[in-house]
């Protein structure tokens, strides 16, 4: 492999070159367990190969462009704090992306970037940092972050603060997220446009405020089709307590695929909420004699790489940009501490982008 100058070499193309996802290639470089040896070993040989350096270790020249006179971030100290969310959540590749998107652009500027995870939002150490702002992500089911009367939780919600992958009920503060009506409408369209007239909805978190705005989205898009919907979605029926996992066990994605088998009207294709969801019904279709793409379509979002590459045929899903959102936020952040945090509270997405499969077949 050809030698490229340090200053060239990002952390996305080394995941490029060595065939894995943006938060694969981040955890194996920090030597998180969670990574085989075998993948970590492949990904640090890439870079190294490549010269690679993480931006936190690079030192500017004078010669060097100063990002951190643009974004004016140098001087803050900040985090990236996870509130409410197990381990086994934040490092899903979409999370892990956008936190690293994150964490590249604050090193970048020169600030220190703090990494703090929160699960139970409460019983919290006293905050001995101190920190000028904060990137949060938070339970996205009910109000436990908002109602949260530990001081530490409180105390990082009066810091300038931008949320990352979308607001928590109740939370104030400005959000950076996917465009979740936007990804379900286009769910819908593809679908319709492929000739597919009776179609699902497969959540096993209805109440999680993203999925939600993704069924949202489409719903009212496929009624405008002319499509028929059915939702199979279920909570636990204790609901949700903290600190809230993944989505979904095989078991109950296996029976919302059981149920929509049974429906008295032949489904033809199924949105899930996300990738991982995606990734279940894969599986409960197999056991139930079904392929993908020839007895049923399967169509999703997130674009989680290390979660789809595997998956035979391909998913068809939707390129959240989680990398790009992270990048984002630190921008909102920089101009809300411009500005003595007296902005009004905004909350911004990016458009999805089609990463066409072939798990949904055409009926035309």
């Amino acid at each position: 492999m050809a030698t490229q100058a340090t200053e060239s070499v990002t952390l996305q193309q080394v995941a490029d070159a060595a065939g894995v996802s943006v938060s694969t290639a981040s955890r194996a470089l920090r030597g998180n367990p969670a990574i085989s040896d075998v993948a970590t070993a492949k990904i640090c040989r890439v870079a190294k190969s490549m010269n690679y350096q993480p931006l936190r270790k690079r030192k500017q020249r004078s010669s060097d462009p100063q990002p951190s006179g643009e974004l004016g971030l140098k001087l803050n100290r900040l985090a990236v704090v996870t509130l409410g969310m197990a381990p086994s959540l934040v490092s899903l590749p979409a999370v892990a992306d956008s936190i690293g998107g994150t964490e590249e652009a604050v090193s970048a500027t020169g600030a220190k970037l703090h990494l703090l995870n929160l699960p139970y939002l409460k019983q919290t150490p006293p905050m001995s940092l101190q920190l000028d702002g904060v990137f949060l992500l938070g339970a996205m089911q009910g109000r436990h972050v908002a109602d949260s009367s530990d001081p530490f939780v409180q105390q990082l919600l009066r810091i300038p603060h931008v949320w990352l992958l979308g607001r928590p009920e109740g939370c104030s503060g400005d959000a950076v997220g996917a465009g979740d009506v936007q990804l379900g409408s286009m769910a819908a369209d593809y679908l319709a446009d492929r000739g597919h007239r009776d179609v699902a909805f497969v959540g096993p978190k209805p109440d999680h405020l993203l999925m939600m705005r993704r069924e949202g989205g489409f719903l009212s898009q496929a009624i405008r089709r002319g499509l028929n919907v059915e939702r199979f979605v279920e909570s636990p029926t204790q609901g949700w307590t903290v600190p809230v996992k993944p989505p979904l066990t095989t078991d109950s994605v296996q029976a919302l695929i059981d149920q929509m088998l049974e429906s008295e009207k032949p489904i033809t294709a199924i949105f899930a909420a996300s990738d991982s969801v995606a990734a279940m019904c894969y599986r409960a279709l197999a056991v139930r004699g079904l392929q993908v793409g020839k007895d049923m379509s399967v169509i999703s979002g997130n674009n989680d790489t290390a979660i789809i590459q595997s998956l035979y045929p391909s998913l068809t899903t939707f390129d959240i940009h989680a990398r790009d959102l992270g990048l984002l936020a630190v921008s909102q952040l920089a101009a809300r501490l411009s500005t003595g945090n007296k902005l009004p509270d905004v909350e911004i997405s990016l458009e999805p982008t089609l990463v066409e499969g072939e798990s949904v077949r055409s009926l035309l």
